[in-house]
C-alpha cells in the first residue's frame, strides 16, 4: 500500500490505484489540498496519486521561513521515491512553485520520471505578473 510518512500538522495524501502514478506537488506557502480535485479526477481514473506536504509547509509562517526550496525539492524526491516503489509509470506535476519543482525533478531524475503536468508554473519572472 503507498503510504507518505506523515508528521503531525501534515495534509499529505495519496491513492492506491493503478501502475501509473502521478506526483502532485503544491505551490509556495499553499497545502496538498491545493491539488486535490486534480487528485480526486486522476484517482477516478485508476491512476495512482501523491500528494505529499514539502517541508515547512501547512504550518507555521516561521517554519516556511526556516525552510528552503532544496528542503522543499527533498520532500518531492522522497515522494518520488515512494511512488515509483509502487508504479511503472510516473508523471510529475504541481502548481505555480510545485511546477518548478517538477520541472527540476523530472530534468535531474529523467530515469524515473515518464512525463510532466504543469499548472501555472513561473518559468521567468518578469516583474509584472510577479513582482
Amino acid at each position: 500500500m503507498l503510504s507518505l510518512l506523515k508528521l503531525p500538522g501534515d495534509r499529505s495524501f495519496s491513492f492506491e490505484r493503478g501502475s501509473t502514478g502521478v506526483l502532485l506537488l503544491h505551490g509556495l506557502g499553499g497545502t496538498p489540498v491545493e491539488m486535490r480535485f486534480v487528485a480526486l479526477g486522476l484517482a477516478r481514473a485508476g491512476i495512482t496519486v501523491s500528494c505529499p506536504q514539502l517541508a515547512g509547509h501547512s504550518g507555521s509562517s516561521r517554519a516556511l521561513q526556516e525552510s528552503s526550496w532544496q528542503d522543499w525539492y527533498e520532500s518531492a524526491e522522497v515522494a518520488l521515491d515512494q511512488l515509483r516503489q509502487h508504479c511503472d509509470t510516473v508523471i510529475v506535476g504541481g502548481l505555480s512553485a510545485g511546477a518548478v519543482l517538477a520541472l527540476k525533478l523530472a530534468a535531474e531524475r529523467s530515469g524515473d520520471v515518464d512525463g510532466a503536468a504543469l499548472f501555472a508554473p513561473t518559468l521567468r519572472l518578469d516583474g509584472w505578473g510577479v513582482p
